[in-house]
């Protein structure tokens, strides 16, 4: 794995770091080799386990679920986790026992934006848990929650995919079309009708989203 060695603060604010480690093809040597300069894209891996705190914020947000819907805590769980696992593309399985910080936040904004896209009320427990998270503090301001809405395609479309009681957004049909999950378990994820996934698998709905 690629590690930062050593890193300059710029005048303008960009660092300019030394990594070693990094593995190059004939083709990037060959642009190194005469002159050019080559883009990256660097990402930091995150080295800080999942916090207690955090473990029991995603707990009590997939039993409240269950609560309501009656669908079971680990199902959910494990569906957000994978939802998020693939969704960023992480190659290793995710755990809750020893996750990064980064994919726990991650794997609780997605079930926040669940839980709010389909109504889910908090026990009073959950929402004290949560008062200092950012996502809960964005999903529970009306102003950013309508501007989410807009976002996404979900208001002032007057009937068909972008209405503004769809369930869906772009990322959910992307990720609909490229999961090897079932019809009945995409259903259940997204709270929409088996028919409405086979429309989006077979792109007789959303038509203009690749």
């Amino acid at each position: 794995m690629a590690k930062i060695k050593n890193y300059i603060t710029q005048d303008d604010g960009t660092t300019t770091v030394v990594i070693a480690g990094v593995e190059l093809d004939n083709k990037t040597s060959l642009l190194l080799d005469n002159g050019f300069e080559v883009e990256v894209d660097v990402q930091v891996v995150d080295p800080f386990r999942i916090t207690d705190k955090q473990r029991r914020k995603i707990f009590a947000l997939v039993k409240d679920i269950e609560a309501h819907t009656a669908q079971p805590m680990d199902y959910m769980r494990h569906m957000f986790i994978e939802y998020v696992r693939t969704y960023y593309g992480y190659d290793k399985r995710i755990s809750l026992s020893d996750c990064t910080r980064t994919q726990a936040s991650q794997i609780i904004e997605v079930t926040l934006d669940w839980i709010f896209h389909n109504d889910i009320p908090l026990a009073y427990k959950t929402s004290d848990l949560l008062k200092q998270d950012k996502s809960f503090l964005y999903w529970s301001t009306p102003t950013e929650n309508s501007i989410h809405a807009h976002k996404h395609g979900l208001a002032n479309v007057a009937r068909g995919e972008r209405q503004h009681s769809s369930k869906l957004t772009v990322d959910r049909v992307k990720y609909i079309r490229e999961s090897s999950k079932t019809v009945r378990e995409l259903s259940i994820m997204f709270n929409v009708s088996k028919q409405s996934i086979r429309d989006v698998k077979m792109k007789r709905s959303w038509k203009h989203i690749d």
